[in-house]
């Protein structure tokens, strides 16, 4: 099925991909008892980030925030223990659990001092913040001014669909302004509405806008308008939650928490499929939604798949407003167990739901759509069977990661109602890791600290030395300033509306196998058109040697 070029040709043509796992004559292995630890958060924990943020404050008992929050359960709930096995192919007794792959420690050592920071010749406590006449876009003497670009209303085509991204980026600056703010400066959210179909637009009023930089950003059509990062007519730094297309992920200013690279796919999901369902993998469906970065996306998780061992069946392209049903009809048919989804939240509710009417069973492997609360709370049982691959912690792993209690309960300040959520956890590491580049490229902690020294060339060439980051126990460790893919993540699963740990096992640990990096080779270039050349002027301004590996 390379019929790539013929996909692409029609401008908004086929897509979205999808994955599956499913139901038949195997054991269901993306249903059954959740192996993961329920863990109340301490009383008034601190999450002891490397920089010296402050204790958030406690959260409100019974808040919404905290009472529903998806893919965990709620405090104090007894869950099965963390050695529960995973359930063995052949429906026999639970295999043992195999050890964890990585383990991300909570503990945090300060940043190293960096000798390569100008010196200001004065004592730390008396660096005074740069002159009016220093001011940059976004940048005063007292406040630091920062964009997210998210989907919110839509037409009703994917209406809220960012929203927990949003809000993770106004609690991640509401946690970081107690404590004092970025560089003596308090943080001000921007919040710009790219629509779905508005990136461009928003992404060059950010460029002229008064903005410094670009942080927790989550668009599905991130590639629009691309060009524009990096270029000389447009000062930013991006600090995305998610990035969907390759071209956004190469641009030369984009520094992600977890990197996703154009040259690879993570299988860790499909991988422990085949392992468990080598005869059900091969009937499989996949669904090229009508945006040219989901047909992106399609195409290269359908090489992956297959060259892991799954067939693909059943692969049509489908519109926004078409029906499922006759899909669904047309599944059952050709026999399909497993779908591979990588389209938008809105319209797998909509397949989900279709086939529930037909009564038709089948996996589904999902990508970045089914991170969401709106996700979860929208499909409830419907979405049992759904697979997802996250390269965070579960939410409820505070007790491994105190930094989850922390997104949780600033969540909760800036919106009591809202439902803390995977999608919105990557809105605040990529808050974490702005954060630490700002640090860096002012000095922070050493005799060197200069406030003044913050500039946008400046904070790019930090985050470009920024290695071994784990987003203070986010994450397992990655890679943000060389934009490596990370091979770790857990394999979570829906039932009864919720998402438990499903592989690895053990609570806090993640599978890093380098085998769960897919390196591609038919569509490793694909939608990667011609970028603006990186300004050197950044990778080099104040900066000599690299710095040594950093601990997030």
């Amino acid at each position: 099925m390379v019929r790539t070029g013929r996909r692409l040709a029609p401008a908004l043509a086929a897509i979205a991909v999808a994955a599956l796992l499913a139901a038949c004559a195997e054991p269901d292995l993306t249903v059954g008892v959740p192996s993961t630890t329920t863990t109340a958060p301490p009383q008034a924990r601190v999450a002891d980030p490397p920089d010296g943020d402050g204790a958030p404050p406690a959260a409100a008992e019974g808040g919404a925030g905290e009472a529903t929050a998806p893919g965990e359960t709620t405090p104090g709930e007894a869950t099965d223990p963390p050695e529960q096995a995973e359930p063995s192919p052949d429906g026999s007794e639970p295999q043992p659990a195999a050890a964890p792959s990585a383990v991300v420690s909570d503990d945090s050592d300060p940043p190293p001092a960096f000798e390569d920071q100008p010196s200001t010749g004065q004592d730390p406590s008396e660096t005074t913040l740069p002159p009016p006449a220093a001011e940059a876009p976004g940048l005063t003497a007292t406040t630091l001014r920062v964009a997210v670009i998210a989907d919110v209303e839509t037409g009703g085509v994917a209406d809220g669909r960012s929203r927990s991204v949003q809000l993770a980026v106004q609690a991640w600056a509401e946690a970081v302004n107690a404590t004092g703010g970025l560089a003596g400066r308090m943080v001000e959210v921007v919040t710009l509405d790219a629509g779905l179909f508005g990136h461009e637009a928003v992404l060059a009023e950010a460029c002229d806008g008064d903005i410094f930089a670009l942080v927790g950003s989550d668009a599905l059509l991130d590639d629009e308008g691309v060009e524009l990062l990096g270029g000389p007519d447009c000062d930013l730094v991006d600090f995305p939650a998610q990035v969907h297309s390759p071209r956004r992920a190469a641009s030369p200013r984009t520094f992600q928490a977890v990197p996703a690279s154009a040259g690879s796919v993570n299988v860790g999901a499909l991988r422990w499929v085949a392992e468990r369902q080598p005869v059900r993998i091969r009937s499989t469906a996949t669904f090229f939604m009508d945006f040219p970065v989901t047909v992106i996306a399609a195409e290269r998780t359908a090489e992956a798949a297959r060259g892991l061992g799954f067939e693909l069946v059943y692969d049509p392209s489908v519109t926004i407003g078409e029906s499922f049903d006759p899909y669904v009809a047309d599944m059952a048919a050709a026999g399909v167990h497993h779908v591979l989804w990588d389209g938008d939240t809105h319209r797998l509710l909509r397949l989900l739901e279709s086939l529930d009417a037909a009564g038709l069973t089948v996996g589904v492997n999902c990508g970045t759509a089914c991170r969401s609360a709106l996700f979860m709370d929208a499909a409830g049982e419907v979405a049992d069977g759904v697979l997802v691959w996250s390269p965070y912690l579960p939410l409820r792993e505070e007790a491994q990661s105190p930094e989850l209690a922390t997104y949780r309960q600033w969540l909760a300040v800036i919106d009591p109602e809202s439902t803390p959520d995977l999608q919105g956890l990557a809105g605040w590491a990529a808050g974490r890791l702005f954060e630490e580049a700002v640090r860096r490229a002012i000095g922070a902690g050493t005799p060197e600290e200069d406030p003044g020294a913050l500039s946008t060339s400046s904070v790019a060439a930090a985050a470009a030395r920024i290695m071994n980051w784990h987003g203070h126990g986010l994450h397992a460790p990655s890679n943000p300033g060389t934009g490596d893919p990370s091979p770790c993540g857990v394999v979570m699963g829906a039932s009864g509306g919720v998402l438990f740990r499903f592989h690895p096992v053990r609570p806090g640990t993640f599978d890093c196998s380098p085998e769960n990096l897919f390196i591609l080779e038919a569509t490793a270039r694909l939608g990667l058109d011609s970028l603006a050349e990186p300004d050197a002027t950044w990778q080099t301004e104040g900066q000599s040697e690299p710095d040594g590996p950093s601990s997030g």
